[in-house]
């Protein structure tokens, strides 16, 4: 046991320095995960604006936090809110990275840019550690809003998602494989916007290096959503579809469905019918790499 004590001392002193110097070290290692996923392999793609001023307010309220400790109380409870929020975040992001893209992290974890998958899970575990070390009275109470705080967004979104089902489901599967029919009974919401440009405007899972082409949007309450009803009855009656709007494309199981050109074609067309006044390819930076080049060479409608 004494020696085991000994050993724990001396791991602990080996870490000192980077324990000094932590603040920096997050500091550097966001600014390289930003840089990572833009130029180099894109995991998230852009985040829509309310995901983006999300992340914005509590990545900063995490990375200045080494400085608040002689601030006022309320400044600090409210960094703990803030860290709350993004603490959900970085459980949000090592979710959708999946357990492949994690354990090639550990395997590659010495060509440094592969670990970076597990940044999300190391900022998390320190920002239980700050909350755990804080000397405010109530400071779970705060951390635990800020966690939280999305629960009424999301439970708004999931209520849009069930009635869009809840009216695909009326239909009979041959009816709602023509835009004229959806377009007659769908109801415009943000949730069937968001479904709509599911896969060729809106990014829903995780791929690195083998997308050829991918959509250049993030909305995270697309990807729960989408996996919250997975599983619902509504899914069993067509299996070959994963998303809800299924068109008269067909998509065999295997093929990578961004480089069907029918199913982008209608899918487009579809959205075009539902939301005439949104431009059907999004104006943003995609990746700067061959997958963002190849979404900025890409002219809707071409396809036919």
């Amino acid at each position: 046991m004494l020696r085991f004590a000994a050993w724990l001392r001396r791991l602990a002193l080996f870490f000192e320095p980077v324990r000094r110097y932590l603040p920096w070290l997050n500091i550097m290692l966001a600014v390289l995960a930003w840089i990572t996923n833009t130029y180099w392999i894109q995991g998230f793609c852009q985040p829509v604006p309310w995901a983006s001023a999300a992340l914005i307010a509590g990545t900063t309220a995490f990375l200045v936090w080494p400085w608040l400790m002689n601030v006022n109380a309320g400044l600090r409870y409210g960094a703990l809110f803030l860290q709350g929020l993004f603490f959900t975040t970085c459980l949000y992001c090592a979710w959708f990275m999946e357990e492949g893209y994690h354990l090639l992290g550990l395997l590659f974890f010495w060509l440094i840019l592969p670990a970076l998958v597990w940044l999300p899970v190391f900022f998390g575990m320190q920002v239980l550690r700050r909350v755990n070390r804080a000397a405010l009275t109530g400071k779970w109470l705060a951390f635990g809003l800020g966690v939280f705080s999305l629960s009424p967004v999301l439970w708004w979104a999931d209520a849009q998602y069930r009635e869009m089902q809840n009216v695909l489901g009326s239909m009979p599967l041959r009816e709602r494989k023509t835009i004229a029919n959806l377009v007659r009974v769908l109801p415009r919401t943000y949730m069937l916007e968001r479904v709509a440009g599911a896969t060729w405007r809106y990014h829903t899972s995780a791929e690195f290096i083998l997308d050829g082409w991918r959509p250049p949007l993030h909305d995270p309450l697309l990807v729960i959503c989408q996996e919250l009803h997975w599983h619902d009855d509504f899914y069993k009656r067509d299996q070959e579809y994963r998303y809800p709007l299924a068109l008269n494309d067909r998509i065999k199981e295997g093929n990578n469905y961004v480089w069907h050109e029918d199913f982008v074609y209608h899918r487009t067309q579809l959205y075009h019918q539902l939301f005439p006044a949104n431009p059907i390819k999004p104006d943003c930076v995609c990746a700067h790499n061959n997958d963002g080049e190849s979404y900025r060479a890409w002219v809707p409608g071409a396809e036919h």
